[in-house]
């Protein structure tokens, strides 16, 4: 029985990624200098804060990504990441900023995966996080990534009165 190609795919899993960030990108290109600080409510983050979110919770999968990616290709090189300065999330980055480091951060996780074949972006490893040992695949930690972009999406879109998509 063969394996179908589908979602397993670098390739696929490459699409996800860049999908989803090109709906991001779509979002913050239609954003004015104003939105960044509002909320959907008075106790909810800014639409600043959450990109600032976005940006560092990403960022924090780096190390776990490149631990993963030694598991399972250890002859392989490993990909530069985390050369990026991201902007302090007490500091007011404007949007070109935030755009900037969205997209570098990104770009990073995208290297991680690059070069990646089906079975070694599937096999499980295991990991340390926060101080824990879990047994994750690069594929399950990427994809979580990307859908935890893409839920803050929604909810700077709430956050501005927009629907998903528009």
């Amino acid at each position: 029985m063969s394996e179908e190609p589908s979602a397993n795919a670098p390739e696929a899993v490459l699409g996800v990624l860049r999908d989803n960030f090109e709906e991001l990108r779509g979002l913050l290109d239609s954003l004015e200098l104003d939105d960044l600080d509002r909320r959907l409510a008075e106790h909810e983050w800014s639409v600043r804060e959450i990109l600032l979110h976005v940006l560092h919770a990403e960022r924090w999968l780096h190390p776990q990504l490149l631990e993963l990616r030694r598991a399972v290709a250890p002859a392989g090189a490993l990909p530069a990441a985390g050369g990026v300065r991201l902007p302090d999330s007490e500091a007011d980055p404007d949007l070109n900023e935030l755009r900037w480091a969205l997209g570098s951060v990104r770009e990073d996780t995208e290297r991680l995966v690059q070069g990646l074949g089906v079975a070694q972006l599937r096999e499980p490893a295991n990991v340390e996080i926060d101080g824990e040992t879990v047994d994750l695949s690069l594929r399950t930690m990427v994809l979580t990534a990307a859908d935890h972009q893409l839920f803050h999406v929604r909810q700077i879109e709430r956050t501005l009165g927009r629907r998903s998509g528009s």
